[in-house]
């Protein structure tokens, strides 16, 4: 029986998550966080979730919108949807870089396309922080953790 590739869930099908709001990272209210996220309920639990670890947390549903942003302030963490309208996550990624070349390393990508090889491309080229949808927020704790053992 062949294996059929990952998909993102409908809104339907989306499950409210506990999360528990009782153990905060150390100096994780001073860190900052761009999200980038197309689809509105998506990027509302994943806000909520990272505003509920004490990040302050900026969120936008294109890169446009993210680039307004990475032009007004510093992030600590740019986690950002691969697949957008408009411009897509490798185009910011690109923009950002060329604006604020330091912002390499504060990256953190995912998508629901795992075998894309464009995308793995990308991904390989620039040794890219990757979560593929779905993930667990376990996840998406450790690959902030790394960013902020790496730039700090």
């Amino acid at each position: 029986m062949p294996l059929r590739p990952p998909r993102t869930p409908e809104r339907e099908e989306i499950a409210t998550v506990n999360v528990n709001i009782g153990t905060s990272r150390p100096n994780a209210s001073s860190r900052t966080i761009l999200l980038l996220e197309d689809r509105g309920d998506y990027r509302n639990i994943l806000r909520d979730y990272l505003v509920s670890c004490s990040y302050q947390v900026s969120s936008v549903p294109s890169g446009s919108e993210g680039l307004r942003k990475i032009m007004k302030s510093r992030f600590d963490v740019i986690i950002c949807d691969m697949m957008m309208p408009k411009m897509g996550g490798e185009m910011f990624y690109w923009a950002v870089t060329r604006i604020r070349p330091a912002a390499r390393h504060s990256f953190l990508f995912f998508t629901g396309h795992k075998n894309n090889p464009q995308l793995e491309f990308f991904f390989r080229r620039i040794r890219a922080r990757v979560l593929y949808k779905p993930f667990k927020l376990s996840a998406l704790d450790a690959a902030i953790n790394e960013i902020f053992l790496k730039v700090t």
